[in-house]
């Protein structure tokens, strides 16, 4: 599956991506506008959950059969057109799962530092226009003042690592003591600060 900046989307058969030798130019992967480049591309079955992780803090999910397929060359289908995402909304992560059972729990980021670990089991739901996955802070007119940067399965014995933009790092045990389980709607907690001018950059789980 390929996943674009500005939201175009495909599934293509592994067997076009031929074996080639070490230190060659490669193969053309898909098709990019001038001002496009590729965020996402992993494997995945036909029958997994592909669950969308917005900046807005929201989450949809399609079943990976359902993307238009493509060849290597091929563009694909702007996500607006499968999934019902709000005009400003882009993806900041994609999970490709068999099922709800896969991981005890589901752990998000914002950029504010902000982190919450909830039971992945409550993100299953047929909704069609998405789910909140975490609810972000407003500023004084309402409006979003933090965004989703990140998404990660993991289990209690796991760690989380989180790595700021001006290159600070900070790594804690995803249990209970350390981080424990909130709802879906629930804005999480302060997992790092940051001096002034810093912010989050990536999070992800060392299984």
């Amino acid at each position: 599956v390929t996943v674009t900046h500005s939201g175009f989307i495909k599934r293509t058969k592994a067997d076009e991506y031929r074996a080639q030798h070490r230190g060659g130019k490669g193969i053309k992967g898909t098709k990019l506008r001038e001002d496009d480049v590729v965020d996402h591309f992993f494997l995945t079955s036909t029958h997994n959950w592909l669950l969308f992780f917005t900046n807005k803090g929201r989450v949809y999910r399609i079943k990976a059969y359902e993307l238009p397929e493509g060849s290597r060359d091929s563009k694909g289908q702007h996500v607006a057109n499968l999934l019902q995402f709000a005009p400003d909304e882009s993806i900041q992560a994609v999970l490709s799962i068999p099922n709800y059972e896969v991981a005890k729990y589901l752990v998000l980021a914002t950029r504010s530092g902000k982190v919450k670990k909830t039971p992945l089991a409550e993100y299953d739901s047929p909704r069609q226009g998405g789910l909140i996955a975490v609810r972000l802070m407003a500023d004084e007119n309402g409006e979003n003042a933090d965004e989703l940067i990140g998404a990660a399965l993991c289990n209690a014995e796991d760690d989380i690592i989180l790595v700021s933009k001006l290159g600070m790092s900070l790594k804690f045990q995803a249990n209970d003591e350390q981080l424990r389980p909130m709802g879906r709607q629930t804005a999480g907690v302060q997992g790092m600060k940051f001096r002034e001018g810093d912010e989050l950059l990536a999070m992800d789980v060392v299984w």
